[in-house]
């Protein structure tokens, strides 16, 4: 084998090698980033478990655009203002809440959208379990979201999805 071929391989075995630990770095920091808006979001749980309102709130962006269960299309939304509210009646509400058996999703490899691998976008599903504090009935539903996060760890867009007929429903059975 000639120095030059041999050259031409070391040359071609080099390119692939620092394109290789290029990708394992940015999947290493998307890891990294995905990681830590989870616990940014657990954090959230965590305070909504122990009915603190106020670190509760403080994950959000004040820009927040919360799309509620309530809403019929996609493209609605409310404000961080409104989720402030709506957060104070499930607390007023409901006693010894639990989000159990949750999964986390960062980016979409397939999609009818754009695909993305972003982590700053994570797919949230689990189940939540709660006490109504009045009558003291155990409710459960599951539930699902799509949390927007920003440069500063903030969630600036959040779609928060379960069945709140079902939800309701369960009251009136038990």
């Amino acid at each position: 084998m000639t120095t030059i071929r041999r050259l031409s391989y070391l040359l071609i075995f080099l390119l692939f090698s620092c394109n290789q630990v290029s990708t394992e770095k940015n999947n290493s920091e998307d890891q990294l980033k995905f990681e830590t808006n989870v616990a940014n979001f657990n954090s959230m749980i965590d305070a909504f478990a122990d009915e603190n309102h106020e670190q509760f709130m403080s994950v959000f962006a004040d820009s927040l655009k919360w799309s509620g269960p309530d809403k019929i299309n996609m493209s609605e939304f409310d404000s961080k203002e409104t989720l402030s509210e709506a957060l104070k009646g499930y607390m007023a509400a409901y006693e010894n809440h639990a989000l159990k058996n949750t999964r986390f999703f960062a980016g979409s490899t397939y999609s009818s959208m754009e695909a993305s691998s972003s982590p700053d976008v994570i797919r949230v599903y689990g189940d939540w379990h709660h006490r109504h504090t009045e009558s003291g009935i155990d409710v459960s539903h599951k539930w699902m979201a799509v949390i927007f996060f920003n440069k500063d760890g903030k969630i600036h867009e959040f779609w928060d999805y379960f069945d709140v007929t079902g939800f309701s429903q369960q009251h009136l059975n038990k």
